[in-house]
């Protein structure tokens, strides 16, 4: 089972589909809308579905030449009866496919706000020189606020964090400072402020000072949608020791936040890049609870993680806290991810303590291995017993499953111990006898 936080891509939100935006009315150049009324979203690579290749490729062409100044006459004052400028109507209307950043000026605003024309400055900003990046700043940094929470208008300000000069991003984040709060909880400013911790140098204090905002409120960010990614991207990209304070915020509630969908996120992140006298005290909540935690929907990540990645003493007190267990919770929906992880990341003495504890165990009548064979989880339990043994316990536990084969393969997970057994055996030449099929050929 997956871990939730996985991935370098995890704590950038989404891009959410569009629903209401602006004219619902189909357009030659497409992308607007589908066609059904649906919007499409304005990030660089989300083309519209019918939008023709020759359209696309001819609007947004990098060698695209300069048009003659003489063909666009447009002022301020030309406004079309959608409320947009003759310009920009005409631009989505494909009448003006090799059109130029300068050729905008003016306009920037309201093409920052356009879907086709948000996605036209922002695929111009990748090969902008910084003479036309300049101009299109300038229009922008008074009404930057107002773009960073806009549907289309964050990509446009996303860019300038990743094209941008250190001295823009600097005054972009100086936009920022005084509502790093309502921009970390908005569906569209969220993106923009992870934009901003990922690409200004974490050396720059105003970094510093954007993170501090977010004291006092760390935990309606963490439970927020939107704000934990925030959150998440702080841990990430700031120096651990400017975060102190959202350590302090989960002191008595790393339980209560290991449980939940998006805390259980942000508590992975502190494990992974926070100072070792920042995590201690995580990780001490977190082994007084691990019962509770390996039997969670979201909780059993967190476990995991320390499995994986946490220092060996952290795991030590995991598997101490199965062993006795292991057949129970290897029928746990949850519960039987974590007995994987420790069966693969427990140490040698402690892996064959945890395999010969299902070889010797009973349940009723039959023996613990044979219960976790038919089981829906629990066989993957047992799968990964074969996978990691040494060769000599794995001998042992190959011989207590060959009496029950001619069961296990009445049953759909059974089928699947039989398959692994047939693994191993091909893999040293050794014949598999019945295993192979039953002598009436039915299964």
């Amino acid at each position: 089972m997956p871990l939730p936080s996985q991935g370098p891509g995890h704590s950038q939100t989404p891009p959410p589909s569009l629903s209401s935006h602006g004219s619902s009315s189909s357009l030659n150049l497409g992308g607007l809308t589908n066609g059904s009324g649906r919007y499409i979203s304005a990030a660089p690579g989300a083309e519209a579905k019918y939008r023709s290749a020759s359209s696309a490729s001819s609007l947004f062409s990098p060698s695209s030449t300069l048009f003659s100044s003489s063909r666009l006459r447009y002022g301020m004052s030309d406004v079309m009866p959608s409320g947009r400028s003759r310009l920009l109507e005409d631009f989505r209307n494909n009448r003006y496919p090799n059109l130029q950043l300068r050729e905008i000026a003016g306009h920037i605003m309201e093409f920052s706000q356009d879907q086709h024309g948000s996605r036209f400055i922002q695929l111009k900003l990748e090969r902008a020189t910084p003479a036309e990046r300049q101009l299109v700043f300038n229009e922008i940094l008074q009404a930057a606020y107002q773009l960073m929470v806009d549907v289309f208008g964050n990509y446009v300000i996303q860019k300038f964090f990743e094209f941008g000069s250190l001295e823009q991003k600097l005054a972009l984040a100086e936009r920022i400072r005084g509502h790093v709060l309502s921009l970390a909880l908005q569906m569209y400013g969220c993106r923009v402020i992870q934009k901003a911790l990922e690409f200004i140098p974490s050396d720059q204090q105003v970094i510093n000072e954007m993170v501090r905002e977010l004291d006092g409120h760390v935990l309606k960010c963490v439970k927020d949608q939107n704000g934990n990614h925030v959150v998440q991207k702080c841990i990430e990209c700031v120096q651990p020791q400017s975060l102190q304070f959202i350590i302090d915020a989960f002191k008595g509630q790393v339980f209560a936040l290991s449980t939940h969908p998006y805390g259980c996120r942000v508590i992975q992140r502190i494990l992974e890049h926070c100072l070792p006298d920042q995590t201690l005290p995580i990780l001490e909540e977190l082994h007084q609870h691990t019962e509770q935690l390996v039997q969670d929907q979201y909780g059993n990540y967190v476990i995991q993680h320390v499995l994986e990645h946490g220092r060996p003493e952290d795991k030590s007190k995991i598997v101490a806290e199965i062993r006795g267990n292991v057949l129970v919770l290897s029928q746990h929906k949850f519960a039987s991810n974590v007995v994987e992880k420790c069966v693969t990341h427990a140490s040698r003495t402690e892996r064959a303590v945890l395999i010969d504890e299902v070889c010797t165990m009973n349940d009723g009548p039959h023996s613990a291995l044979y219960t976790m064979m038919k089981d829906q989880y629990a066989n993957y339990v047992v799968q990964k017993m074969i996978d990691v043994a040494e060769p000599a316990q794995r001998k042992i536990v190959m011989h207590k499953i060959r009496p029950h084969i001619a069961t296990l393969r009445k049953y759909t997970y059974g089928k699947h111990i039989l398959a692994k057994l047939e693994k191993y055996y091909m893999k040293n030449g050794v014949d598999l006898g019945p295993i192979c099929g039953p002598p009436n050929g039915i299964i």
